[in-house]
């Protein structure tokens, strides 16, 4: 059965080294620009915490009002290589744009819009492992895609700081291109034949021809468990928007205006 398993997957040109590969580099290319960002305006271009606390939580809300729309459209696209490609080009010219323009406005967009692409990696990645690996064999390799995951978060981390020390700290943004065509290289590497579609939506072969497959927002709405996430997530973030505006109320800025005459 393991000599069937093989042939038919080297048949079809899947090798599971690619997966590898594209969860270790994929984590090199987020974790280039994760809390080194915030330590780089600060340090480097003397920006106010205030300022970097901005950018961080505009991107930061960005990113999570569009993760389920980002799931959705992985989940009923078959472009899914096309959309990771993608991805990891706005991501390097976002970090791109950072390094040249490390200004207010260019990097508020560049973040944003790294919050945006940074949502798609999550749910493509399962994607392809579903539609790549038979059931028996998810659990151990939604294994293995973690532990090449973890793995690339401690290069980059360590990498990042030789790369910072021995160069400087805008050097370090040019690991995020690198690392990005080499994990485009790895995504085109996985036949797109390969790839069985209708099992990356959790449907088997006798099911999809059976059954019509649901709408996106249908199945949204009739799963109970993210429906009460979505709600204790936006919940969650009121308590943050009653401070900020407490915070704006009293600040020095403020209370110097309301003593103007």
């Amino acid at each position: 059965m393991t000599q069937f398993r093989q042939t038919h997957a080297t048949a079809k040109g899947f090798r599971p080294i690619s997966l590898d590969v594209i969860n270790f580099l994929v984590a090199d290319v987020r974790g280039a620009l994760g809390p080194y960002l915030n330590v780089f305006l600060v340090t480097r271009e003397h920006w106010s915490l205030s300022e970097v606390g901005l950018v961080t939580t505009v991107g930061g809300l960005i990113g999570l009002a569009l993760q389920t729309p980002a799931g959705a459209l992985i989940d009923s696209t078959r472009a899914k290589r096309g959309f990771v490609v993608a991805a990891l080009a706005a991501l390097a010219t976002c970090a791109t744009g950072i390094a040249l323009w490390p200004t207010f406005w260019p990097v508020l967009i560049a973040n944003s819009f790294i919050a945006v692409v940074g949502d798609i990696f999550g749910p493509a990645i399962a994607a392809l492992t579903l539609g790549l690996v038979a059931r028996k064999q998810l659990a151990r390799r939604m294994g293995r895609n973690s532990a090449f995951d973890h793995a690339g978060n401690v290069v980059i981390a360590a990498l990042a700081g030789l790369v910072g020390s021995a160069l400087s700290q805008r050097a370090v943004f040019s690991l995020v291109p690198f690392s990005s065509v080499l994990a485009a290289l790895a995504v085109l590497s996985i036949p797109a034949q390969a790839i069985d579609h209708e099992r990356a939506r959790g449907l088997d072969k006798k099911s999809a021809a059976a059954t019509k497959s649901p709408s996106n927002w249908k199945v949204l709405l009739e799963c109970r468990p993210l429906l009460i996430f979505a709600a204790v997530r936006c919940c969650s973030i009121s308590p943050t928007r009653r401070s900020c505006r407490w915070s704006a109320r009293r600040s020095p800025l403020s209370i110097r205006r309301s003593r103007r005459p």
